[in-house]
């Protein structure tokens, strides 16, 4: 009957009506061993106390977000955790803080007390937590397109476009003297497509700089597509 007595000073030591209230008021993450609940409701559960009081039996209660561990409810397969549970304090056989807090209220946290409890001791209290500060995130940046990238792509689609046209219009035999190097359109065209790709405009002095380089290459390209 001693030994008795002494374990069960111990549990409620443990398990006292301080702990609870301190746990609550720092949002301490707690795991218990818990001696309710049969069938399948004994064992060991990680909790997050937000609520202590006395309920409409007079019994002193805990609720808590109940995150794992073992569950009468989903051993009847009904409410299966996580979840909020509502346990008695007197049937608590350890409490012990994990060194983990909670900082934000679980779906459906009554602020103002608990229904089920015919007197609130201390309900926890989220109004102090800062939320965290929303961290810059850098703009999405598309990859900037440079004009060396498209460059030969705009000039073949062009070349090929415009003696396609030619042709569609005048035949095949059209094609014998045609330099599309020399045609201004061709040049006209072929900056619009290299703008449409690199989504800006060319500026006169970049036009003035390619018109070398693009003219090679329309007469290289229209070689390939009259072969």
């Amino acid at each position: 009957m001693k030994l008795y007595n002494t374990f069960k000073s111990l549990i409620l030591e443990i398990a006292s009506v301080d702990s609870i209230v301190d746990a609550i008021k720092k949002r301490d993450k707690i795991i218990i061993y818990y001696d309710g609940d049969e069938p399948g409701g004994r064992g060991l559960r990680l909790i997050e106390p937000v609520c202590f009081g006395y309920s409409k039996s007079d019994n002193p209660v805990v609720r808590a977000w109940d995150a794992q561990g073992a569950s009468h409810t989903a051993y009847l397969g009904e409410q299966p955790l996580p979840g909020w549970r509502l346990f008695r304090a007197d049937k608590i056989f350890s409490f012990k803080p994990t060194g983990e807090t909670f900082n934000e209220p679980k779906p459906n946290y009554n602020p103002n007390g608990d229904k089920s409890m015919n007197r609130v001791i201390i309900n926890a209290d989220f109004s102090e937590v800062t939320p965290p500060t929303p961290q810059p995130t850098a703009p999405e940046t598309e990859t900037e397109v440079s004009v060396e990238d498209v460059l030969d792509d705009v000039i073949i689609t062009t070349v090929n476009d415009m003696i396609n046209s030619i042709i569609d219009k005048e035949g095949v035999d059209s094609l014998e003297g045609v330099d599309l190097s020399k045609a201004a359109e061709s040049y006209k065209r072929i900056y619009s497509g290299i703008e449409d790709k690199i989504r800006r405009n060319l500026s006169n002095q970049e036009k003035n700089d390619l018109k070398p380089k693009v003219s090679e290459l329309i007469q290289q390209s229209q070689s390939l597509i009259k072969k």
